[in-house]
């Protein structure tokens, strides 16, 4: 949808783009964004009045909802570096995935 402007199911050219899909903060009169994933990894700092981890927030979303049938496409946006970095943290839950050709196309 976001290259087309089409619906690839029903192909209305009616859509919604939710720029920054947010959440509530209950405790607050106020959002956060969505974020592509957010983890805790380890600082290496061992100063007892520092803190040993730390918060990463990776991305935000982006939304293209067709205004007729509802078929959405999800978008993340600004992740590549945070995610990079949870990828090389161990036991992280993120994994980068290179499906590029190997070798040569000639047997």
């Amino acid at each position: 949808m976001k290259t087309s402007r089409q619906c690839p199911k029903c192909q209305s050219r009616k859509l919604w783009v939710v720029e920054r899909v947010e959440q509530p903060v209950s405790e607050y009169a106020q959002t956060n964004p969505l974020h592509v994933t957010s983890q805790y990894v380890l600082t290496g700092i061992t100063h007892p009045i520092s803190a040993a981890t730390a918060l990463v927030k990776a991305g935000t979303f982006e939304t293209w909802i067709c205004a007729l049938c509802g078929f959405t496409e999800w978008y993340a946006r600004d992740a590549n570096e945070a995610l990079a970095k949870l990828a090389s943290q161990p036991g992280s839950r993120v994994h980068y995935l290179d499906g590029g050709a190997v070798g040569t196309p000639y047997r």
